[in-house]
Order: structure tokens, then C-alpha cells, then sequence
């Protein structure tokens, strides 16, 4: 049988690693997001208009309600810097957008990577690993 204080000393070092595995976890899901914008980035570049198609087909325009607010909110945090930067460039001829979007591509996978970097040092500061 575990005594008292062994009950309490084990909930006292839960905690850290309650709070180490919740971060972890948001650490996950905004990596997540970041391959999905590129990931969805890269379908635009093979099958443009099938993709921006079914963007535009996911996206109330204007929403009317918090149900399709939220849904348009969604789907421009996991894919919509893609369509937003395609429908920028739309005005080149086929090959210029093409090369244009590449580069920019793959300025947003090296720029996602920094970002991630980032965001995880500074967590890994405020809430360091437990022992």
C-alpha cells in the first residue's frame, strides 16, 4: 500500500508532465498547420484550378452564422495562404504563376521550419522537460 505522502508526491510530479505533454501537443497541431498550408499549397501547384475549385466551394461567402464563421475560419488557417497567394499571382500566363508560386513555396517551407523552430524554443524555455 502507497502511503500518503507517496500519493502526494506523485501528484506533484504529474503536474509538470501534464503541462510538458499539453505543450507538446499544441507544438504538434501547429505543425500540423504549417504542413497543411503546404501540403495544399503544392496540390494548387499541380491541379490549380481543381483546388482552388474546391476551395471556393468550401468557403460561405458571406457566412451567416457562427456554424459557417467558424468553417471559413478553419479553412483558411489549415490551407488558405495557398489560394490567397494564387489568386495574387493569377494575373501571369500559366508558366510565369507556375514559377513564381514554386518559389514562393519554397520560401513558405523555409519559412514554416523557422517558425517552427522558433515557437518550439520559446516553449522549450517556458516549459522545460521534466525529470
Amino acid at each position: 500500500m502507497k502511503s500518503h505522502w507517496l500519493e502526494a508526491h506523485d501528484v506533484k510530479r504529474r503536474k509538470p508532465l501534464i503541462l510538458y505533454m499539453t505543450v507538446e501537443f499544441i507544438k504538434i497541431l501547429i505543425a500540423l498547420i504549417l504542413i497543411a498550408q503546404v501540403a495544399y499549397g503544392f496540390t494548387i501547384l499541380l491541379l490549380e484550378k481543381t483546388m482552388l475549385g474546391y476551395y471556393e466551394l468550401s468557403i460561405f461567402n458571406p457566412p451567416e452564422n457562427w456554424f459557417q464563421k467558424s468553417t471559413n475560419a478553419f479553412q483558411k488557417v489549415t490551407i488558405g495562404s495557398g489560394y490567397y497567394v494564387y489568386t495574387k499571382i493569377g494575373k501571369y500566363n500559366w508558366f510565369v504563376r507556375k514559377v513564381l508560386y514554386l518559389m514562393i513555396l519554397i520560401l513558405q517551407v523555409v519559412t514554416s521550419i523557422i517558425l517552427f523552430q522558433i515557437i518550439a524554443l520559446i516553449f522549450e524555455i517556458l516549459v522545460p522537460v521534466p525529470m
